[in-house]
């Protein structure tokens, strides 16, 4: 079963693409390489990755859900915001993995055998303002505590890009014990809205991948009407969640051509 593809974005960046939609970005340097998070754990990311350079790889992961860290235990080299090894464990389980695995109709067939064993190995923490020197790029981290507490933002500089990923995106979601509360989040997307001079290109690791850069305005704006009781508040389900979307959507485009949303359970409105 094939389980990767690729696309090059530049002679730096090149965008991984697993069986079943979810990315990952591989940054190549002059000395090493960088994998920004590893996807699902379906089939061998890391033998995929060495088709690709034949520089030293290391892993950062943006944050912990499982359709981020799934390949973490096949490289030596893992960072992460050590505010997420909660949701590291609870996502890392196996069970859980697989079930997610066969609830989407492309992965549903994958054999148990071909998923990565949840890495055991100890991860080394990374924080807001690290900087990674791969040999003339740089990758610059960037905090963005909401979808989970430890959620990272990247940001390439010299390739002028930053990869949202999960942290704000067209469906952000605040829903279980680890997201962080509406008024919380809007504090991250200010900050992030900070380095916003330092970027023109944003990356994501589901949909279509690209957003333009009034999607970090678009979903503040997001936070103020959940905030003020003025979002249309419109009643969604997601894996057995009930939460409430901001503004109204057809199938995850918001009806009034804008692009950016925030799906929230109740007790986080707030």
């Amino acid at each position: 079963m094939k389980y990767f593809k690729s696309e090059i974005l530049s002679e730096r960046v090149i965008r991984i693409i697993e069986l079943g939609g979810v990315c990952c970005y591989l940054v190549i340097g002059d000395k090493k390489a960088c994998l920004l998070d590893t996807g699902s754990g379906y089939g061998n990311i890391k033998e995929y990755v060495d088709t690709l350079t034949d520089k030293p790889v290391f892993v950062i992961l943006s944050h912990a859900h499982y359709d981020h860290m799934g390949g973490a235990a096949l490289f030596e080299d893992v960072y992460i915001n050590l505010e997420d090894l909660p949701v590291f464990r609870k996502h890392g389980d196996m069970t859980t993995r697989y079930e997610e695995a066969q609830r989407i109709p492309e992965t549903k067939t994958i054999p148990y055998s071909d998923m990565i064993p949840t890495r055991m190995k100890p991860m080394k923490g990374i924080k807001n303002g690290d900087i990674f020197d791969l040999g003339n790029v740089h990758i610059q981290m960037i905090s963005v505590s909401g979808h989970t507490p430890g959620m990272m933002c990247p940001l390439i500089q010299e390739e002028r890009t930053i990869i949202f990923g999960d942290a704000c995106g067209v469906s952000v979601l605040l829903f279980d014990e680890y997201s962080s509360c509406v008024s919380e989040y809007l504090k991250s997307l200010e900050v992030l809205k900070t380095y916003e001079n330092d970027y023109d290109t944003i990356y994501r690791n589901h949909g279509t991948f690209f957003s333009e850069k009034s999607l970090l305005d678009n979903v503040i704006e997001c936070c103020h009407l959940i905030l003020t009781n003025q979002d249309d508040h419109i009643p969604v389900e997601f894996h057995h969640y009930h939460l409430y979307a901001a503004k109204e959507t057809n199938e995850f485009h918001r009806i009034d051509g804008k692009e950016g949303n925030i799906l929230y359970s109740l007790d986080k409105a707030k």
